[in-house]
C-alpha cells in the first residue's frame, strides 16, 4: 500500500512540475516577446518538439502494454503451476486417505483376531482344567472349533494387500 501511495505521490509531483513549467513558459514568453506575431513565430519553433513528445508518449504507451502483456502471461503461468500443485496435493491426500482406511481395516482385523485368540485360549483352559465337567469340556471343544473355523475363514479371505 505504501508503494502505491509513493507512486501516486511521484505522479502528482510530476504533473505539478509540468504545469508550473508550462505556466512559467507562458509568463516568460509574454514578458520577453511583446508582439503577437513574434510570439506565434516563437511557438511555431516548438512544433517539432511537440511531435517528438507525442511520439515518445506513444512509445511509452506501447512499452507499457508490452509489460502488462508479459505480466499477464507470467500470472497465467503461475496459475497453471498452482493448479498443478493443487492437483498433485489432492492426489497425495487421496492416497494418504486410502492408506489410512487400510490401516483402520487392518487394525479392526487385528483386534478381531486377538479377540478370537483370547476365546480359543479361554476354551483351551476350560478343556484342560481338571475341575471341568464332561459337558463343559464338550461345549468348549465345539465353541473352540467354531472360532478356529472363523479364524480360518478370515485368513483365507486375506490378500497380500491386506497383510501389508
Amino acid at each position: 500500500m505504501d508503494k502505491e501511495n509513493s507512486k501516486n505521490n511521484i505522479l502528482f509531483k510530476l504533473i505539478f512540475l509540468v504545469v508550473i513549467i508550462w505556466g512559467l513558459s507562458a509568463v516568460l514568453i509574454m514578458a520577453f516577446l511583446s508582439e503577437w506575431s513574434d510570439r506565434g513565430t516563437f511557438g511555431d519553433l516548438f512544433g517539432a518538439v511537440n511531435a517528438l513528445f507525442s511520439a515518445l508518449a506513444f512509445a511509452v504507451l506501447i512499452y507499457t502494454i508490452i509489460l502488462q502483456r508479459e505480466e499477464i502471461k507470467q500470472n497465467r503461468e503461475e496459475i497453471v503451476l498452482n493448479r498443478k500443485e493443487l492437483e498433485k496435493s489432492g492426489k497425495i491426500q487421496r492416497k494418504s486417505q486410502e492408506v489410512l482406511i487400510q490401516q483402520v481395516e487392518q487394525t479392526h482385523l487385528s483386534a478381531k483376531m486377538n479377540a478370537m485368540r483370547t476365546l480359543v485360549d479361554y476354551y483351551n483352559n476350560q478343556i484342560s482344567n481338571p475341575k471341568s465337567t464332561e459337558e463343559v469340556i464338550e461345549k468348549a471343544k465345539q465353541k473352540r472349533k467354531q472360532i478356529i473355523l472363523q479364524i480360518d475363514e478370515l485368513i483365507d479371505g486375506l490378500t497380500d494387500s491386506n497383510v501389508d
